[in-house]
This record gives structure tokens, sequence and C-alpha cells, in this order.
């Protein structure tokens, strides 16, 4: 099981990752499930803690691997109500997958 650590973020942001949780195929096939909780549940504390983040948060292994794991609605575009549903998701994917 690889340890992933999330690189500081570029610039702040009021993202949540709050909608549904996507994860694509090559992330699925090469990270356990653990490992992918880990992150999941790394990226909501850091959510808590800044309330509210960058809309990407990057995350590498010790092999160099990349991780991009991108949110879609920030806090003004839930608050305004006008999304479609299926809009308000976060995906974990790796970065060659973008």
């Amino acid at each position: 099981m690889a340890t992933w650590t999330r690189k500081p973020q570029e610039k702040e942001g009021s993202y949540f990752f709050s909608g549904q949780f996507l994860v694509t195929r090559g992330v699925n096939m090469e990270l356990s499930p653990e490992e992918i909780l880990a992150i999941y549940q790394d990226v909501q504390a850091f959510v808590k803690e800044k309330d509210g983040i960058d809309y990407l948060q990057v995350y590498v292994d010790e092999e160099g691997r990349k991780l991009f794991f991108i949110d879609q609605l920030n806090r003004e575009m839930i608050e305004s109500g006008d999304y479609a549903e299926e809009d308000n998701h976060c995906t974990l994917m790796f970065a060659h997958e973008y």
C-alpha cells in the first residue's frame, strides 16, 4: 500500500468536496479501498480545518505517481441552487487520466 501525501494547495478556495464522491477506473484498479478512503478523509479534514479549500488537491506517493482530487462546485454555486444535482461531485483520478 502506497503512502499518499497532499501537496500544498496553490490557491485558497471555497470548495467543500461535499458532493458525490467519484473514483476513476484507473484509481479503483491501482489503489486499495483503504488508500482511497484515507485520501477522501484527508481532504474532508482539510476542508473542515480551512472552511473551504481550492478545487484541486494534488497527492503524490513515494514512486512519484500523482493524483488529482477535483471538486466541481464551490460554496457560492451550491448556495445559489442553480445547478443540476449530478453536477455536485468530486473526482479522484490519476494526473494522466485528466
